[in-house]
């Protein structure tokens, strides 16, 4: 009898558990897709796109030399060097989209780098990634944006076709 008691109170703990994830997952989910968020993703994409111009070091180059629109800002070799020899230089930049940077931080990990210029681990952007300062409406319009976009499947570099 006791252990019958004891086997239906586990299932139900299990299943409030269970149910409980799903409730929280759908609760995201809506938050995600609200209209609130559209307009911020729309934003998120001008800032990105116009004003920060990520892609020019995100989005790798095609063979004629133009940015890759199906790979945008999956990562990219940078075409660009710094006129002194330094160790402090970035050779790549990352991919930042869902497949990438924004699909492993969080929301609150990109909005404090994106408005303080630290990552999680007390780290500035390696050059030539600038620091920024945005405000942190801006900074979740960017990560939301940046979060929309699918990425690519194989993981964190887009660059991996150019080479």
């Amino acid at each position: 009898m006791r252990s019958t008691r004891l086997t239906v109170a586990i299932a139900l703990l299990l299943a409030l558990g269970l149910w409980q994830i799903q409730a929280d997952q759908e609760s995201r989910a809506k938050k995600t897709n609200s209209p609130d968020n559209a307009d911020l993703i729309k934003q998120g994409n001008y800032l990105v796109s116009e004003v920060a111009h990520c892609g020019h070091c995100h989005t790798p180059l095609d063979s004629k030399g133009q940015p890759d629109r199906s790979r945008l800002l999956q990562g990219a070799t940078l075409g660009i060097v710094p006129k002194q020899k330094t160790d402090n230089w970035a050779d790549k930049a990352p991919n930042i989209t869902s497949s990438g940077l924004a699909g492993k931080w969080s929301e609150q990990e990109m909005i404090k780098f994106l408005t303080t210029g630290v990552n999680a681990e007390g780290d500035k952007p390696t050059p030539p990634m600038p620091v920024f300062h945005l405000n942190t409406r801006d900074a979740r319009a960017v990560f939301l944006y940046l979060k929309s976009l699918p990425g690519s499947k194989g993981g964190e570099d887009g660059d991996k076709k150019n080479k």
